[in-house]
């Protein structure tokens, strides 16, 4: 989970809960308080999970090829945290590249020492010894890391910006100069599912005045004939790529409706 937990700061929430903060924040209160017991118990879930296989493996390989086996760990790290990092990155919506770095970043110190003491002859259960510290390090420096790492922040755009056609999942918006929008698309959710779809014309109004009482800015649609569609659309992507969205459902893990803007 503290994977999870790290990578998601990084990567685009649209709009869901704090699930992913209030968990390492909880982690955060848990190593304060119990520190040396949650570093050791981490440690050994992590040396059990990951360096321990990695170990097994590159051993194996070793065996039956001419290769030695410390040659073999830090593919066997590679493709044991590639493999770690398709159920994660699927479960906690994170890029696939960012948690897989973060799984083996993880991994490198923990079977670096346990290579090295493989190769002196060192008995097992020492080698288990030895790799816990410095699993227990790289826990609490990832906590530390944790508190400074980069948190995502959406653009800001001016209205001007906003002015143009945006499409994504099904929905169009043509947001006019003099406050005009037509909407095609525009999804009806019941709090489950998307039920069906709305189009008409009306007016937008720029949001960003409303972002200060915990919202984003984007922009306000006013449609008559799509009352029961979500009419608040709020920015996200990058600079280079804007983004407008909407979350419907569940706050912490609804369905998203993704718009970018085209080209002009």
């Amino acid at each position: 989970m503290l994977y999870v937990q790290l990578a998601m700061f990084g990567e685009e929430p649209y709009g869901r809960g704090y699930g992913g903060g209030i968990g390492l924040l909880f982690s955060l209160v848990l190593m304060c308080v119990f520190g040396p017991v949650v570093a050791v118990i981490l440690g050994c879930a992590h040396s059990l999970l990951f360096t321990t296989p990695v170990m097994l493996a590159s051993n194996a390989v070793g065996v039956r090829t001419r290769i030695s086996a410390p040659w073999w760990a830090l593919p066997a790290t590679g493709l044991l945290a590639a493999a770690y990092a398709v159920p994660i990155s699927l479960f906690a919506a994170t890029s696939y590249g960012t948690t897989f770095a973060w799984i083996a970043a993880f991994g490198v110190l923990p079977v670096g020492v346990a290579v090295g003491a493989r190769m002196r002859q060192i008995p097992s259960a020492k080698v288990r010894q030895w790799s816990l510290g410095p699993i227990v390090i790289a826990v609490i420096a990832a906590f530390c890391f944790g508190m400074t790492a980069p948190v995502y922040q959406p653009p800001v755009l001016e209205r001007a910006d906003y002015i143009g056609e945006w499409v994504g999942d099904g929905v169009r918006l043509e947001l006019g100069a003099q406050a005009a929008v037509t909407a095609a698309g525009l999804p009806i959710h019941d709090g489950f599912h998307v039920v069906g779809r709305c189009s008409g014309q009306g007016t937008w109004e720029n949001a960003r005045e409303q972002a200060a009482y915990g919202r984003r800015a984007g922009v306000v649609l006013a449609i008559p004939d799509c009352k029961d569609a979500p009419l608040r659309w709020e920015v996200a992507g990058t600079d280079e790529r804007p983004e407008l969205f909407v979350l419907m459902g569940d706050p912490d893990d609804g369905e998203v409706a993704v718009l970018r803007k085209q080209a002009e």
